[in-house]
């Protein structure tokens, strides 16, 4: 072009146009239209309409502004003839316009062009325009073919938005649903929020059981949760929990030990369903009791290396001076068993329950606190395991022992999954039971008919006269400090620790005074073990509590040395109104 052109003249190309080949399906109707301001050589001059106006002239040059034309849009900013900024998986503009953002997918082609070693260039100088139309491509069936979007990043051991949702509220919010030191810092708000959730990534049915905890909080908060999804989530995180027990890998260890805390909080959701069995109180005792198993079966030394003892923390217990609180009535209830009837071989089980559930007595006579809480929360992890088969039985004396702690669960304040447990629970006991044990359960019923914490308290401790202390142990900075001085307790309530792989107690042995038991107390061994907590876990929601059943024979665990028997220090009596009472020499 430059040899038809005179030397030295001015020529000016002017181009403004965008060819967007998706949109035109015939280059050959495509017009280009520019000026030139130079006329042809052998024209007689340029004409009229091509001669530059004086404005023209006189108008100053202005310099397009440089910008990025986009060339991989959405189908919906093409349609709109819009820029795309091409943002995954939605663009700016279909997110605000809420809209779908759909991109085209690559066309097939381009796999066999890096095939045969052509670049795309030199392919698209030799097709024919009308191969660029997206109308032209289709599949050999003459259907569109499929758009996709880009997918979403969904970590390990989650499905969908709404795992990942639950996920999210865990660590949120649910992880701080088992401190009891109120605060969201500290050793122990790392493990839940961080270490759990680590192992949880390693572990299928961990990470399920932390979905359904999030999953029941959210009811509990009243926001939607799909129920299907609810249900999923709990059915595969107790029958993983079994699985893990009967593999038993030591890979597997400290998920287990996580799980077996983190499974009481999602069995609590039974007590909210209307179609839950009759007394399930019994079984959320098996679950419970089965922390103390899994401990058992795992080493100290493991224990300690998980970084996870600070979730199995529990308040100290004298039981030397909790019997002191042992409601009257339930002492005379264990002494007057006598020979021959079918408790008696088990008399003295129930009176070794009765010394931990002093210490609840003993504890809310001083007030409200974090740690009355903490000992509503660990008391069944305190009970032998010998009790566990009496309250399956349905035994009325177990039973009624079980109603008296639902009544301080009422006053609890605890963790949202401890609400609503207690009053249907005490209900469904006296019904079991019969009127010949109603005077028993006095108590117990007066507390369901009641909402406000300081009369339920009245209640339980058959103290009208009871005030609440005027300090408030919730709050920070007046927190009760004996949170932060919590350990690991045994079963006899005495501090251990780990000294060469194995569990110690600090301090002198304790010698138990009186209601100590008359048989030596060995600890089971770990093919039992893990037999009992198969036992325990296997259908804690859906299995019915067995009409009769042989005692365990195992014992509590924590102490091999033969203790001291003697019959209680205690003088029983009943007065002229049929109220028992205690007198203490």
């Amino acid at each position: 072009m430059a040899s038809n052109l005179n030397d030295g003249a001015d020529v000016g190309f002017d181009f403004d146009f965008e060819l967007d080949f998706n949109n035109v399906s015939d280059l050959g109707n495509v017009e280009l239209d520019f000026a030139l301001n130079n006329p042809s050589p052998g024209a007689d001059g340029p004409s009229p309409a091509a001669q530059p106006s004086t404005e023209d002239i006189n108008r100053p040059y202005h310099s397009k502004r440089p910008h990025k034309k986009s060339r991989a849009g959405c189908k919906q900013c093409k349609q709109r003839k819009v820029k795309c900024d091409e943002g995954r998986p939605r663009c700016r503009s279909c997110t605000l316009r809420k809209e779908t953002c759909v991109y085209p997918t690559p066309a097939a082609t381009s796999t066999a062009l890096v095939r045969s070693g052509k670049s795309p260039s030199s392919a698209a100088s030799s097709r024919s325009p009308r191969e660029h139309s997206p109308q032209q491509m289709t599949s050999s069936s003459n259907s569109p073919l499929t758009v996709v979007t880009e997918p979403m990043f969904i970590p390990a051991g989650t499905s969908d938005a709404v795992d990942m949702k639950m996920l999210w509220f865990y660590t949120a919010e649910t992880c701080h649903s088992f401190n009891i030191e109120g605060g969201r810092q500290g050793a122990t708000d790392t493990v839940l929020r961080v270490t759990i959730p680590q192992l949880a990534f390693e572990s299928p049915f961990l990470m399920q059981t932390l979905m359904g905890l999030s999953a029941l909080h959210f009811r509990i908060l009243k926001q939607p949760v799909p129920p299907e999804k609810a249900a999923k989530y709990r059915a595969r995180a107790f029958e993983g929990y079994r699985t893990s027990i009967e593999l038993a890998r030591p890979q597997d260890y400290p998920a287990l030990l996580a799980g077996s805390l983190l499974i009481c909080a999602l069995a609590s959701e039974m007590f909210r369903e209307p179609e839950t069995k009759p007394l399930y109180i019994i079984d959320w005792l098996v679950v419970w009791r089965g922390i103390g198993l899994i401990v058992d079966l795992i080493s100290p030394s493991t224990i300690a290396e998980s970084g996870l003892a600070a979730l199995f923390f529990r308040p100290p217990i004298n039981l030397n001076k909790s019997q002191r609180w042992i409601p009257n009535n339930l002492l005379y209830m264990v002494e007057a068993i006598q020979p021959g009837d079918d408790d008696y071989e088990h008399k003295q089980i129930y009176y070794e329950v009765l010394r931990y559930l002093g210490s609840l007595y003993q504890e809310l006579e001083t007030g409200f606190s974090p740690l009355m809480d903490l000992r509503v929360i660990t008391f069944f992890t305190f009970l032998p395991r010998t009790f566990i088969p009496l309250a399956q039985q349905h035994r009325p004396r177990a039973l009624i022992i079980i109603a008296h702690y639902c009544a301080f669960t009422k006053q609890n304040l605890g963790p949202w999954w401890m609400k609503d447990i207690g009053d249907r629970q005490i209900r469904e006991i006296c019904e079991e039971v019969g009127e010949v044990w109603e005077p028993l359960l006095r108590v117990p019923l007066k507390v369901t008919t009641l909402t406000d914490r300081v009369e339920v308290a009245k209640a339980i401790l058959q103290n009208d006269t009871w005030t609440a202390p005027d300090r408030d142990l919730y709050s920070f900075p007046t927190r009760d400090p004996r949170v932060k001085s919590l350990r690991l307790i045994n079963n006899l309530g005495q501090e251990m620790k780990v000294a060469d792989g194995e569990w110690e107690a600090m301090g002198p042995p304790l010698l138990l005074d009186k209601m100590t038991l008359d048989d030596k107390r060995t600890a089971p061994s770990d093919n039992a073990v893990v037999g009992q907590i198969l036992d325990m876990a296997g259908q804690p929601i859906d299995t019915p509590s067995p009409a009769s059943a042989t005692p365990s024979s195992s014992t509590t665990s924590g102490s091999s040395a033969t203790e001291t028997a003697h019959s209680p220090d205690v003088s029983i009596y009943q007065d002229s109104l049929g109220k028992s009472g205690v007198s203490r020499i």
